[in-house]
């Protein structure tokens, strides 16, 4: 188990699941399907993974603000990742999970993590977000 302290918290969520881990980053508009949660972009790595109820760690998102929309609806529909843990997050991955939680009364979990710490993470180990850390779980 890694403990990472250092880390920056987006939007609030204790939770523990699986990860699906990435080097790339990925575009909820038009790369994620919102009615199933399934990855819809070709060309990712995660092609054809679902993110619901798994914790996806991407370095940073890309694409526009209409990502936003689709957070919002992956989340009010249910097939939204428990959470997202990244390098860097937009003001606009935020968005969507902010505005579902004050729509839905549900949101999403969004912490940050330094790059080292990042580099480390390997698809499909388990990691937990406490009050004061990020753990990171061997694979089961």
């Amino acid at each position: 188990m890694k403990t990472i302290r250092n880390f920056r918290l987006i939007l609030p969520g204790e939770i523990d699941a699986e990860a699906l881990v990435s080097q790339k980053p990925l575009s909820f508009w038009g790369g994620v399907d919102m009615a199933s949660g399934d990855i819809l972009d070709t060309h990712h790595d995660l092609f054809g993974k679902n993110l619901q109820e798994k914790i996806l760690c991407i370095p940073y998102d890309r694409g526009s603000c209409s990502g936003s929309g689709v957070l919002i609806e992956m989340v009010r529909r249910g097939t939204a990742p428990a959470g997202i843990l990244c390098i860097e997050a937009e003001p606009v991955l935020a968005l969507g999970p902010l505005i579902a939680e004050k729509m839905y009364g549900k949101g999403m979990a969004l912490r940050t993590i330094a790059e080292s710490d990042y580099a480390a993470l390997q698809d499909a180990c388990r990691i937990r977000f406490t009050p004061d850390a990020v753990l990171v779980l061997e694979r089961s």
